[in-house]
């Protein structure tokens, strides 16, 4: 009985999550994360480890929250553009795209230690598209899709 109403709460946190967004993650997500949602990742190009201990958003009543606390003001458009894990190492965010493909989003990757607050590129502009163009140079495309970016994750070997 356990399992049914964890089950029913966490998918009744994902709809909520999908409303407040106005989204539908990708199903290989969502499985990604079912199976693997706990565990560390190196994001890796060839042989060579790019990022380290990336760790998945849990979808749970505090998402949205977090998201707001800890991304949205570096985030080109928080309404579009959804993070869903981030490196532990790095602080770096790994974010779903769905600006230009709402069925398919692309998965950008937001350096920390280079992205500009909100604030600071309005100061910095003088119009709001110069702003927001200073904005979106905070993310850059890391996969067209959430299949690809898994693809580039290896499990990190647990530390007990």
């Amino acid at each position: 009985m356990q399992d049914k109403e964890e089950s029913m709460k966490v998918n009744g946190n994902i709809d909520h999550i999908q409303a407040h967004y106005g989204i539908v993650f990708p199903q290989e997500y969502l499985d990604f994360i079912q199976l693997h949602g706990d565990a560390s990742f190196e994001l890796m190009q060839g042989t060579e480890v790019e990022d380290w201990e990336i760790r998945f958003h849990v979808l749970d009543d505090q998402f949205i929250a977090n998201n707001a606390a800890l991304v949205d003001e570096v985030n080109p458009d928080p309404r579009r553009v959804i993070p869903i894990a981030w490196s532990v190492s790095s602080g770096n965010n790994y974010l779903l795209d769905y600006r230009e493909n709402e069925e398919t989003p692309s998965v950008l990757v937001m350096e920390h230690e280079l992205a500009m607050v909100r604030e600071d590129a309005e100061s910095e502009a003088e119009t709001d598209e110069e702003a927001q163009q200073l904005m979106e140079e905070n993310v850059k495309q890391l996969a067209a899709n959430f299949r690809s970016f898994a693809s580039l994750l290896q499990m990190r070997p647990s530390h007990i």
